[in-house]
């Protein structure tokens, strides 16, 4: 049967579509042979990548994945690249770690991603541009974006749109105290936030490790009268905090926030690794990359699923054919501009004097 994008596959088992999905690469692989050789081509000139189109169908419909890991992509990645995600339904968590060509505009993709609530975009090159645009992802609840020394303070106060927010790493990035100023803000005065638009006062995680922060901003976090006495928990269900490398935040307000909170330092060597627990604290271990990644230190390749390995086929096919398409598009229209003053005031004098013979003409 003939192969159509708009071909609805929602009945189509995931172990079937591999079937299909080795037709239909037999078939393309076939069409490309005959099209080489009625060209006076060679086998090897036959080697044309999937399109989109064709892998479309099964993508809306039938691989669906929940997490994606397109870490260290390298330059393939771009911005063009997240627009292939809106199409991946169901799509909850993806993880873009030292991928360095994306863009603080770019980055307005994601806002795409309907069911997305976990992002991962440490160690990339954004900053505090592309903020708005993850504020546009509503349905955050976990965003790690350690390694961003272009994120500041006021980068910073952009997520408080985030309310479902439960973990958030800012480690090795440019914050001070105001970013903790403006974390807990709306949990220390709930009546600046009647609408209950703003604010992260449901934090589970905090990673604040290897930044300027000192005793004032961590003291932000036990600002508040609890049960009509001063310094309680402003943040009521954290229970992981990372103050590792703070040169700034000295013992006394480590131990005062441990106190306040019940915490313990439950990994050896990390005593300024706060948790509730030795199990949240090994389940956090993994979560943050504190040095960035080099030859000597580079990232595990990621483990990926079957359909996770043809969704970021996908992506790449996505992306070579956008970049593709943008080559090829025309340049925008319009008249020429004026360069200098002298030009403009020509430009001007052409227009009134054409206007004038129009009228005497007519």
């Amino acid at each position: 049967r003939t192969w159509h994008p708009a071909r609805s596959l929602t009945a189509l088992p995931v172990e079937l579509s591999r079937l299909v999905w080795d037709q239909l690469k037999a078939s393309h692989a076939q069409e490309q042979q005959q099209a080489a050789t009625a060209a006076g081509g060679t086998a090897d000139a036959a080697q044309v990548p999937m399109p989109c189109s064709v892998m479309f169908p099964l993508v809306r419909d039938v691989w669906r994945v929940r997490e994606l890991d397109l870490s260290d992509a390298g330059r393939w990645l771009t911005d063009q690249s997240l627009g292939a995600l809106a199409y991946a339904r169901g799509l909850e968590s993806v993880r873009l770690t030292m991928c360095r060509f994306l863009t603080d505009a770019g980055i307005g993709q994601l806002a795409r991603c309907g069911s997305l609530t976990t992002v991962d975009l440490s160690w990339t090159e954004l900053g505090d541009a592309a903020m708005p645009h993850l504020a546009s992802c509503r349905g955050l609840t976990s965003l790690n974006l350690t390694g961003l020394p272009a994120l500041t303070d006021r980068g910073v106060s952009a997520l408080l749109k985030l309310t479902g927010m439960r973990r958030l790493a800012l480690a090795a990035t440019g914050i001070t105290d105001a970013a903790l100023d403006y974390l807990t803000y709306y949990t220390r005065f709930p009546e600046a936030n009647t609408a209950g638009a703003y604010g992260v006062a449901g934090l589970q995680w905090l990673e604040l490790s290897n930044t300027r922060i000192t005793d004032v901003g961590v003291g932000k976090l036990v600002a508040v009268l609890e049960d009509g006495k001063p310094f309680g928990k402003v943040f009521k269900e954290l229970e992981y905090l990372a103050l590792s490398m703070t040169t700034g935040v000295g013992p006394s307000a480590v131990r005062q926030v441990r106190v306040k909170y019940g915490f313990d330092a439950p990994l050896p060597n990390a005593q300024r690794t706060l948790a509730k627990s030795n199990a949240v604290a090994l389940q956090a271990a993994d979560w943050v990359i504190r040095f960035r990644p080099t030859k000597e230190r580079q990232l595990p390749a990621p483990a990926r699923s079957w359909e996770q390995t043809r969704m970021v086929a996908y992506v790449a096919a996505y992306t070579r054919e956008m970049a593709g398409a943008a080559a090829l598009a025309p340049p925008p229209a319009g008249p020429p501009q004026p360069t200098t003053a002298a030009g403009a005031e020509g430009a001007a004098w052409a227009g009134a004097t054409g206007g004038a013979k129009r009228q005497r003409a007519g």
